[in-house]
């Protein structure tokens, strides 16, 4: 097998540097790590030793009772420390507060269910009064370390069944260990989660305290796993881990739930306070450099936190709810913290269900492409068809970019998203051309596709595919995006000028300094936003201005938004080339313009 160095400078307890070697995929990280921090990856079963064992005996019947207590407190041996409860509630909470090696319970299958939920690492042992296989069988398999026989029950036997059932447990341990531990970090899983929240659920019933859940997300991990491969990827995971280990208090747990995905659980909370400046030691240590076989990687974290009880009363409440407050954490712009709001989650949970219906949209064929006309204010026919982006959703009718495109930008949806508009649109173009339809293609370049640094290369793939010129394609990339990402986007418009196609300004005019691109960039034109221009003189000559610009360095201009007649015959008088608008033409679904040419005139 293939096996790649990673050299690891982090600030660690021991040492500085570390050179692990682990497989291509990422296996052997956990030996390593286990081996270097000598972290205990998950509690184990430890024998009790014959000389401090503590017991609790559950028994309502009082003969039953002193009976198993004279076999507790033989002199044979050392004695048992017991104690002893009369009912079950009251067992289960006390075995929930921890501290006891093994219990004795009367053969209640709802009672040794309810121990096994809130105290795993207790040996149970069933007392029966009748040899029950099948009931037995059942016991077993629901969590009974063994079922003693109460009319075969010695005090020498009791003895060996609790050894016997500790060296069991203890060989099993390994197996129960792995079901609750992450492989790669050596944290705790989602079941190990579940365990401890279950726990600390029934604890809070019983004392009435306070705790807190923190879903952690790391920002755009994604990214880093795409340019520099899963194996360095995983390698950050561990790093991330030990970095969490560290800013947790020692009675907290953190665990590892999935991906990139994080949750700690902090116990003992006096104030919700407590939560947010943990949150904030979490995201300031997640956030210093990071230097991994050579690269400097900057890392940024996302917490959503949910407070017991104010936030949630089951387990998967309190999940939910962390991850709704995550969610808006993200949406709030990253590398930050949110608590969950009742009152914000209605909005969060449409922003969900968008979200996710979305993925459904993508796999189930509910988007479509409208097309809206762009005329030539010459002679005022039909110069392109920009192709534009709905959604037909299945409850919410159709739906315009305005409605889902910030959320589809969020969940990394956007990529899929354009490859589709881009194929479909070429489909289109492809038709009209078959018609006799000689006319240009719009398509809308979204940040994301903007930074993607094979687009050019996909592009190609796609015009060759499709067998459309690239000289009837024209891209509109939005000025504010040229500016936030100007290094990528003069290397792309240089590379698909290369390529044969055209880019476009959109919104041209709303920021300041993209002149200067304008002038260097192979740019063809712009597009202005017209809607204002009828209700304010002032933006009006501003226009007017960015037209005269444009048009001495030899850019072309189309105005955008035009609603009347008037507005179109000023744009035009000042040299506009192009118009577009609702007063020109709506969007229409392609079947509706397949060899119907708009012209001015005729609007």
């Amino acid at each position: 097998m293939v096996k790649q160095s990673y050299h690891w400078s982090d600030k660690l307890a021991v040492r500085h540097s570390i050179m692990l070697c682990i497989n291509c995929d990422g296996v052997n990280i956990i030996a390593t790590w286990s081996v270097l921090h000598g972290v205990p990856l998950c509690r184990a079963w430890i024998p009790m030793d014959t000389t401090a064992r503590k017991l609790l005996l559950v028994e309502m019947d009082p003969v039953k009772r002193e009976q198993l207590l004279a076999f507790c407190r033989s002199k044979d041996d050392a004695p048992l420390d017991v104690e002893v409860c009369t009912r079950p509630k009251e067992a289960v909470n006390r075995l929930a507060g921890g501290g006891f090696s093994a219990c004795l319970l009367p053969n209640d299958l709802s009672l040794l269910r309810d121990v096994r939920r809130v105290a795993n690492d207790t040996l149970c042992l069933l007392i029966s009064d009748a040899s029950e296989p099948e009931h037995d069988s059942t016991a077993i398999h629901d969590g009974a370390d063994d079922i003693l026989l109460r009319s075969e029950l010695t005090a020498d036997g009791l003895r060996r069944a609790l050894e016997h059932a500790g060296f069991r447990r203890q060989s099993g341990g390994k197996l129960a260990q792995q079901a609750k531990q992450d492989p790669l970090t050596g944290l705790g899983n989602r079941a190990m989660l579940e365990e401890e929240l279950d726990r600390l659920l029934l604890r809070s019933k019983r004392s009435q305290t306070a705790f807190a859940l923190l879903y952690i997300d790391l920002d755009y991990f994604k990214q880093i796993n795409d340019s520099f491969g899963h194996g360095l990827g995983d390698l950050l995971l561990a790093v991330i881990a030990n970095r969490l280990r560290r800013s947790m208090r020692d009675l907290d747990m953190i665990t590892r739930i999935g991906g990139d995905e994080f949750v700690a659980l902090l116990t003992d909370l006096h104030d919700a306070n407590d939560a947010a400046l943990i949150a904030s030691k979490i995201i300031h240590t997640l956030s210093e450099p990071i230097t991994l076989n050579g690269h400097h990687l900057l890392i940024s974290a996302s917490v959503g936190i949910a407070t017991h009880p104010q936030h949630g009363s089951s387990a998967s409440e309190l999940l939910n709810n962390a991850d709704q407050a995550l969610y808006r954490a993200k949406a709030g712009g990253r590398n930050g913290y949110s608590f969950y709001s009742p009152e914000e989650d209605a909005q969060t949970q449409h922003n969900l269900d968008i979200e996710q219906g979305l993925r459904h949209g993508l796999l189930e064929g509910q988007f479509r492409l409208h097309f809206q006309p762009i005329v030539d204010t010459r002679n005022g026919h039909t110069h392109a068809w920009e192709a534009l982006l709905r959604w037909q959703h299945p409850t919410l009718g159709l739906l315009t970019p305005d409605a889902f495109l910030k959320l589809a930008e969020h969940s990394g949806l956007i990529l899929p998203m354009g490859h589709w508009v881009i194929g479909k649109a070429l489909e289109g173009i492809k038709k009209w051309r078959s018609a006799g339809v000689d006319c240009r293609l719009s398509i809308n370049l979204s940040d994301r596709e903007l930074k993607q640094p094979r687009f050019a290369d996909q592009l190609r793939q796609l015009l060759i595919k499709s067998g459309v010129p690239a000289n009837v394609i024209q891209l509109e990339l939005r000025e504010d995006a040229l500016l936030k990402h100007a290094s990528q986007a003069e290397k792309l418009c240089k590379s698909l000028a290369a390529l044969g196609v055209d880019i476009w300004l959109d919104h041209f005019g709303e920021e300041y300094g993209a002149m200067s691109y304008l002038a260097r960039l192979p740019i063809k034109g712009i597009k202005l936003d017209a809607r204002k221009m009828a209700d304010d003189g002032d933006y009006a000559s501003y226009l007017r201005n960015l037209i005269g610009l444009s048009r001495d360095m030899d850019k072309q201009v189309t105005a955008n938004y035009v609603e009347d007649a008037h507005c179109a015959e000023q744009l035009s008088s000042w040299g506009g080339d192009f118009l577009q608008g609702y007063w020109i033409g709506k969007p229409r679904p392609l079947e509706d313009v397949m060899g119907q040419p708009l012209t001015l005139s005729s609007t």
